[in-house]
């Protein structure tokens, strides 16, 4: 059955809807949902970064990550879409976190 409506958990889907200007509002009230800001207040304004993430040598991989943004106090997120347990996910996060 044909739906007029993106799937979120659609890797393009979730992109087109948190991760472009049109939308960055969409993107700031998930943010704000998902996590608690303990000290800071909300979050207020995004931008958008690349990200596509090159090694520094060419031996490591090239690292593609569906949306990294960063706030208005320099604070950087990684928002990414994941439906099933994959497979070095795991490490992927550490990678991302370091």
């Amino acid at each position: 059955m044909l739906s007029k409506f993106l799937d979120p958990k659609n890797d393009v889907a979730f992109k087109k809807i948190f991760g472009t200007e049109k939308n960055k509002d969409i993107l700031i009230h998930f943010l704000n949902d998902m996590i608690t800001f303990k000290e800071n207040g909300p979050i207020r304004e995004v931008a958008f970064l690349k990200t596509t993430q090159d090694p520094e040598t060419a031996i490591k991989k090239t690292s593609i990550i569906d949306i990294l943004c960063k706030d208005e106090k320099g604070n950087q997120y990684i928002v990414e879409m994941q439906v099933a347990k994959e497979k070095g996910f795991e490490k992927r996060a550490q990678y991302y976190a370091s």
